[in-house]
């Protein structure tokens, strides 16, 4: 079972979580939605996947009607997280994961969080399957400026200083982080690039020099608990801890 990866712009991928999957042998079926690769049916994702990580983007979810993927997007995240079909989304999957549970998306009224920040996890999270274990606090990456309320039904996992809703919970295999644990360093110097018009807007209070500075002293811990949280997830989409016999990408 491959697991499916809504991408929305070039700049963002996997990342380290690629790499998790490369090595334990799992298969995956990029979607770049916004080079108008088509969706999946409904069919083809529960029988064909295991899991759907739904990734980051500059696009707002109120800007549904500039991107035709959107709407149909959102229904099927909506149906998956209905079913209970593991749901991993980072940043603007996060905010689309809110969306589709009928939970408002919008610009915050903050300074965006763009470079690393701390979150804070809730009771809940400390609790939570993923986020056991992991202390009560820790640094991640951030870039975005929307936020969202969090759904109803949904559990609210971390928040952070400037944007109550870093993390939630939705069934038991859905989970939605507004934050990054998967970038490593090339990433991290490519948005500064692409998305540089960010670092200037009156909403920011970031810039390259700083990011490029801090970053690196927190990437192995970023990076390790990426992992961590990541295979947690898999576990709970029922891949096996090992590695399968045989080769998945073969014939």
């Amino acid at each position: 079972m491959a697991i499916f990866v809504f991408q929305h712009t070039d700049a963002e991928h996997l990342a380290l979580l690629g790499k998790v999957l490369m090595r334990r042998r799992i298969p995956v079926r990029y979607f770049p939605l916004h080079r108008g690769a088509p969706l999946p049916s409904p069919e083809e994702l529960w029988g064909e996947g295991g899991g759907l990580v739904v990734l980051g983007g500059p696009m707002g979810v109120y800007e549904a009607d500039r991107h035709p993927w959107m709407g149909p997007g959102m229904r099927l995240i909506r149906e998956a997280l209905r079913r209970d079909f593991p749901v991993y989304g980072l940043c603007l999957g996060s905010q689309l994961m809110a969306g589709a549970l009928g939970a408002r998306v919008y610009p915050g009224r903050e300074k965006k969080e763009i470079g690393c920040f701390p979150v804070e996890l809730t009771a809940e999270g400390r609790a939570d399957p993923l986020l056991a274990g992991e202390g009560g606090a820790f640094a991640v990456f951030q870039w975005h400026g929307d936020t969202f309320d969090l759904p109803a039904g949904a559990v609210r996992l971390a928040s952070s200083e400037r944007y109550r809703e870093q993390a939630f919970r939705s069934g038991g295999r859905g989970y939605a982080f507004q934050f990054h644990l998967e970038v490593e360093m090339e990433d991290v110097r490519r948005w500064l690039r692409v998305f540089a018009p960010d670092l200037v807007s009156p909403r920011s209070d970031a810039d390259a020099a700083g990011v490029l500075a801090r970053t690196p002293s927190f990437m192995e811990e970023m990076n390790a608990r990426a992992e961590r949280l990541f295979s947690r997830w898999l576990a709970l989409a029922g891949y096996p801890p090992k590695e399968p016999a045989g080769d998945p990408f073969a014939g």
